[in-house]
This record gives C-alpha cells, structure tokens and sequence, in this order.
C-alpha cells in the first residue's frame, strides 16, 4: 500500500512561503560572504604577523652581532637580551609550527 501526501498552498500563504525562504537564502548568503571576508582577515593578520617576526629576529640577530663586535658587555646587558629572546620565544610558541614533511 502507498500513500502519497500533497499539501496544497494557496497563493497568498505560498507567496508568504517563498518570501520567507528568499529571506533564509539571502541570511545565509550574507553569512557565508562574512565567513569569507573573516577568514580574508585572518589570513592577512596571520601574514603580518610572520612578516613582523622575520624582522624582529633579523632585528635581534643584528644586536647580538653588534654587541659581539663591541666587545666586553655587562651583565645587564646579557640579561636584557637573553629577556627579549625569551620574550620573543613565548610570543611564537602561541603559535605552534608546521610540522616538518
């Protein structure tokens, strides 16, 4: 035995139908193009955030090789770099790295 079901809509309740389905489609759209332009942001704030890395590190590695150069440096002065390293080691562990292929 087979039953069929047929919902019948007149046209005022199915024009209030496609309306509100238009809507549904046109929330979703708009969350979608949101979701796209917030993983954009991210993916630029990631980029940045490499970029000022890269010249941090080049900027830290040029004050070591200043500091070699000039010689005999105080305790302080050690110690103030050896806190920046550290600091700068804490911001990049937030971020894990790439596991090496």
């Amino acid at each position: 035995m087979t039953i069929h079901h047929i919902i019948h809509f007149d046209k005022e309740h199915q024009n209030d139908l496609i309306c509100k389905l238009d809507h549904i489609i046109n929330k979703l759209n708009s969350i979608m193009a949101t979701q796209a332009e917030l993983a954009q942001q991210l993916r630029d704030i990631k980029d940045q955030n490499e970029k000022a890395r890269v010249e941090i590190l080049a900027k830290i590695a040029a004050l070591e090789d200043a500091l070699a150069n000039a010689g005999n440096t105080t305790p302080e002065v050690d110690q103030a770099v050896a806190d920046l390293k550290a600091s700068v080691q804490t911001d990049d562990d937030l971020n894990p790295d790439a596991p090496t292929p």
